[in-house]
């Protein structure tokens, strides 16, 4: 089941290096910060392999951290690329309630270096697949049908859409019946970890500066 995890690492290596490569076409675009926490991602998986041993940080802390960082990204990310300001308003309180909820559980609930935010990202899972859900209604009220495939932001939303979709069920079924056992949990990881990480390297792949969407903000001089 390790070996698993291992193949997943590999999987983030392909996607990032596809984006380092793609990076120019893509810089002056909210597109970016993808490839940024994909970065973040490789770098706490190498470190959380290594922590215990070298550093003596139990990785359930880097795992925690990586649970807070990796929802409030996401929502704040797409707080970004809505346009309908009560969708933009739904996703700031989203984020907000996260937040704090992760701060509860990691310090009253589950507790922060002794076991894995569980509940906050089952929260975390739920509130992305809405904010998702509301980008790709904006997605399909302004873009032709037949070329949102050529979207990198189609490409991410959609791996993360299947992931949380797919994963939650299975993740608070086994949280609550087969704890003990986590062979289907990790087999099922892998599988959906495969899906996310070719759609993220597909939307490097579709990376186009001259048909992108959403490019960064000017700064006023």
């Amino acid at each position: 089941m390790n070996e698993l995890g291992s193949y997943s690492q590999y999987l983030e290596l392909i996607a990032v290096a596809i984006g380092i490569v793609k990076y120019r076409e893509f810089k002056n675009f909210q597109f970016k910060y993808i490839l940024f926490f994909l970065v973040y991602v490789v770098l706490n998986e190498f470190l959380a392999g290594v922590s215990y041993e070298l550093l003596g940080v139990p990785n359930v802390l880097l795992y925690n951290i990586y649970v807070l960082l990796h929802f409030a990204f996401f929502l704040g990310w797409y707080h970004n690329l809505l346009i309908s300001k009560r969708r933009k308003q739904f996703v700031k309180v989203f984020f907000i309630i996260y937040v704090f909820f992760w701060i509860a559980d990691v310090s009253i609930l589950e507790g922060f270096v002794l076991d894995h935010a569980t509940y906050s990202f089952a929260l975390g899972t739920f509130l992305l697949i809405i904010t998702v859900a509301f980008y790709f209604i904006e997605m399909l009220n302004r873009e032709v049908v037949l070329h949102i495939t050529l979207s990198p932001y189609f490409w991410v939303s959609f791996g993360i859409l299947v992931y949380c979709i797919t994963y939650l069920p299975f993740y608070i079924a086994l949280l609550f019946l087969t704890k003990e056992n986590p062979i289907i949990l990790s087999v099922m990881l892998f599988l959906i970890n495969c899906i996310q990480y070719c759609c993220f390297s597909i939307a490097f792949i579709r990376a186009d500066r001259n048909a992108i969407e959403h490019p960064l903000k000017k700064r006023q001089l």
